[in-house]
């Protein structure tokens, strides 16, 4: 019998996090699901512009206050689910419209104009699927997870997948529900983006910028790549190691009264790994808006760093 298409990647998947959840190990901080406690509707990230990199609170209060408003508002059992689950386990969502996801079993034939931003999905929901976060009913981290990368646009599918995964989201059960939604709507796309996915990936705008270079046709960049330098082991957002490529992703751009500290430890830090031999560009929040101008960039410094490389200029 064939094995599963997307099983290679559940496989990887799972030694990453089991790498990130090894005694001792440094990425063991960025698993989320070490939280006690996930917010009810977390931080959104988007691209309002360079200087404010979070949504402002009142999408997250419209949101919420839909979301209680819906659960409010009636007695037949259903769950939040796809980027609004996803939301309420605390996990990221990129460029998430302003809609509110709910699943039934039955389709309770409600008239959708009176509730345009109430997005209704029926399906059977397996007691495993379901979960209840702080009181409020939603999809399983699984269920959530698979749902988001079958139905969202491809970056802000990946950067669900990638964060859902640090959430808690267990690959096996990922796997079984993946194998159940065979021959589905999006199930391709699904496939294609848990092959893409990473969970070492420090924030969403890291997840895009390696979507992007996945785009462009490049290798896989490992994230959190270590790379030793003279000023101790420096670890890199994105890293082509063929070629000594650092790709750093700026995503704090408020630095507050220690910008002058902030800027000088990154210059410091950029010229250890220079030094090193390695060739470091820097990717902003802005860059994002622009993804066709963002490959070429992405491509053409691969490929200048591996000239560097033929060249023998890395040493």
């Amino acid at each position: 019998m064939r094995e599963a298409e997307h099983l290679p990647a559940i496989r990887r998947i799972t030694e990453i996090l089991g790498a990130m959840t090894a005694p001792g190990s440094r990425l063991r901080r960025m698993l989320s699901a070490d939280a006690a406690h996930p917010p009810l509707v977390p931080h959104t990230l988007e691209l309002a512009s360079a200087d404010d990199v979070v949504m402002p609170p009142s999408h997250e209060e419209a949101i919420l206050a839909l979301v209680r408003e819906v659960a409010d508002g009636t007695e037949a059992p259903l769950w939040f689910s796809h980027e609004t689950a996803a939301m309420v386990h605390g996990a990221w969502t990129y460029r998430t419209p302003q809609l509110v996801h709910v699943t039934r079993e039955w389709n309770p034939h409600v008239d959708g104009e009176g509730e345009p931003l109430v997005r209704r999905h029926h399906t059977p929901m397996p007691p495993q699927d379901r979960a209840d976060v702080r009181g409020v009913p939603v999809t399983s981290l699984a269920r959530t997870l698979v749902d988001c990368i079958r139905t969202l646009p491809r970056d802000g599918a990946l950067v669900a997948c990638d964060s859902l995964f640090r959430r808690g989201a267990d690959p096996a059960e990922v796997s079984r529900i993946m194998s159940s939604s065979r021959g589905k709507r999006g199930v391709v796309q699904a496939r294609e983006i848990l092959d893409l996915c990473d969970p070492r990936s420090g924030s969403p705008g890291e997840t895009v910028t390696r979507l992007a270079a996945a785009d462009v046709g490049l290798p896989r960049p490992e994230c959190q790549l270590e790379v030793a330098t003279a000023r101790g082991t420096c670890f890199v957002d994105l890293g082509f190691a063929d070629v000594r490529l650092a790709v750093e992703f700026d995503g704090e751009l408020k630095y507050d009264d220690d910008a002058e500290r902030v800027l000088r430890e990154e210059r410091a830090r950029q010229d250890a790994l220079e030094d090193a031999g390695w060739m470091v560009i820097r990717v902003r929040w802005e860059e994002l808006e622009d993804l066709a101008a963002l490959e070429h960039r992405l491509r053409r410094a691969y490929l200048a760093a591996r000239r560097r490389v033929l060249l023998g200029l890395t040493a």
